[in-house]
């Protein structure tokens, strides 16, 4: 945090600059939950599990109905998948698509929140014979969404692996298939005219296995190497300093050659397997909690690539569980990042329990988040609690800092409501009327209570790493006072949350009010 003196012409512009920043979006941070398994969780089992999580972000492979019906209310936004089976009859007229939609998305709305209709896996290079029916599928989906009021809240696209490329390396010579140019171009132009991100399977794991000679095993892992180790692009002088920004930067390329540098992308899948046979190169463990905690600390910075520095993308990590019954070697049965017994594979700091149960994964270099302090992934609501033996209390509720809990782990999630959180603290800054008294406890208090307020008082609203309680005692002070009608406590000054400024008149009428020291 830090502090500033609050005039006009500072805060027209401090809240034009952060306005403007909030609209350039941020990445989301995903998983793949497959279901080729024969020992999973029972899907109301799942939805729990991923609720003890960071995970708000949930990538399906087909709209399987009790998948569905179990992510209802929990907040966790669901791409849900078309199989390449559906795509022809998709293809076939919008009746069909609007039928579709009406049946595996409306049907489970508003309880159920997507965001994404992915349509089909890997066809253009794994079923080719699809080819022809791709583009008209997503078309008459988008259509479909159009008729239902729906395409601004859903994107239609469709994941590809990197054998799409004819050239990927280096990275500015990145080029599509010339045998698939008619249909990248017509494919590249329904995701242009409808914002849609192009999505890509990329597997830095799958490269450095088929080459471990002449790929560095740290590049593979996202460990940023510096400018001294890093590969250089002859074309563009730009330093690649791990294998995935490569491998997106040919694909944007790709897009660019072809017309379209204004297309954003998509992971649809990327991760690294914890185990495999005897002969399989880099398997282990160890590599898959460096890979995957370096790639949520890549999400996270939102530090887009080398050609694209500042882009963001969403991400869906590969996969929820080890699914056992996943064809070929022992590797792609072992990408989980739990296993069937829902316990973790390894840590990564997913799951929100107390550090003090946990270690963080093995890496050379700096230590992946600790499950205390939640990794920063974009929009998620809050860390996740278990699910409660009762239902949150009705009628007058405040969620407080929890007697006897621990200073560190009391002080991060201060930290995380504070800042990723959006709770309001300005009033328990220095010479505010909440400031006194001046402990952790009460300061944890009012900024739990702001953020519990701001999101709907449910139970996980107030978990905060175990370190937060609800209670039905008003815990308001004389010249601080908590109301759960209002979004946070209330005082002598105005409350303001800068990045949901929009208007100039609102900006103005902020800084009438604004005489105090303000904290961001």
């Amino acid at each position: 945090m830090f502090h500033l003196r609050c005039t006009t012409s500072q805060l027209v512009f401090l809240c034009i600059l952060l306005s403007a920043v909030s609209f350039t979006g941020a990445g989301n941070l995903g998983v793949n939950y497959g279901l080729l398994a024969n020992n999973l969780p029972a899907p109301t089992q799942v939805a729990q599990l991923l609720l003890t999580t960071s995970l708000r972000y949930v990538k399906l492979y087909s709209a399987d109905q009790a998948t569905l019906q179990a992510l209802a209310n929990t907040s966790i936004k669901v791409a849900v998948g078309v199989t390449n089976d559906e795509i022809s009859l998709l293809a076939g007229s919008v009746t069909s698509a609007q039928a579709w939609v009406q049946t595996n998305i409306v049907a489970y709305m508003p309880a159920t929140q997507f965001n994404y209709i992915i349509v089909g896996d890997e066809v253009l290079t794994v079923s080719p014979e699809l080819t022809a029916f791709l583009v008209p599928a997503m078309s008459n989906l988008y259509t479909a969404l159009v008729n239902l009021e729906l395409d601004s809240e859903l994107k239609v696209s469709t994941p590809h692996n990197l054998d799409l490329l004819g050239k990927s390396f280096p990275p500015s010579v990145g080029a599509f298939n010339s045998s698939l140019s008619t249909t990248m171009q017509a494919l590249l132009a329904f995701l242009s005219r409808t914002n849609s991100p192009f999505m890509v399977n990329a597997y830095p794991y799958f490269a450095y296995s088929a080459n471990p000679v002449n790929v560095s095993l740290d590049y593979a892992l996202l460990q940023q190497q510096p400018n001294a180790a890093a590969v250089t692009d002859i074309n563009t002088g730009l330093h690649y300093t791990n294998l995935l920004d490569a491998q997106l930067d040919a694909v944007y390329s790709a897009m660019e050659r072809l017309g379209y540098g204004n297309i954003s992308l998509a992971v649809s899948e990327t991760g690294w397997p914890s185990n495999g046979d005897p002969d399989e190169v880099g398997c282990g463990i160890t590599n898959a909690a460096t890979y995957n905690g370096n790639l949520i600390k890549l999400v996270s910075s939102n530090a887009g690539t080398p050609l694209r520095p500042g882009s963001s993308f969403d991400v869906f990590i590969f996969a929820l569980f080890n699914e056992d019954m996943k064809p070929g070697p022992s590797s792609e049965r072992n990408f989980g990042l739990f296993n069937v017994d829902e316990t973790p594979v390894y840590n990564v700091g997913l799951v929100q329990t107390s550090p003090s149960s946990s270690s963080s994964p093995p890496s050379p270099t700096a230590s992946s988040p600790t499950a205390s302090s939640p990794p920063p992934t974009p929009a998620i609501s809050t860390p996740a609690a278990p699910a409660p033996a009762a239902p949150t209390p009705i009628g007058k509720t405040w969620c407080v800092a929890k007697p006897g809990a621990a200073m560190q782990d009391l002080t991060n999630a201060l930290n995380y409501a504070c800042g990723e959180g959006g709770a309001n603290c300005v009033p328990i800054q220095p010479g505010n009327p909440c400031y006194q008294p001046n402990t952790l406890n009460s300061h944890a208090s009012y900024a739990f209570n702001s953020y519990y307020q701001l999101n709907g008082r449910n139970y996980w609203n107030c978990y905060f790493g175990n370190t937060g309680v609800i209670t039905i005692t008003d815990p308001s002070k004389s010249s601080c006072s908590c109301s759960p009608s209002t979004s946070s406590c209330s005082s002598s000054i105005l409350t303001v949350t800068f990045l949901q400024t929009k208007s100039l008149s609102q900006i103005l009428n902020i800084e009438k009010n604004c005489n105090d020291i303000i904290s961001l």
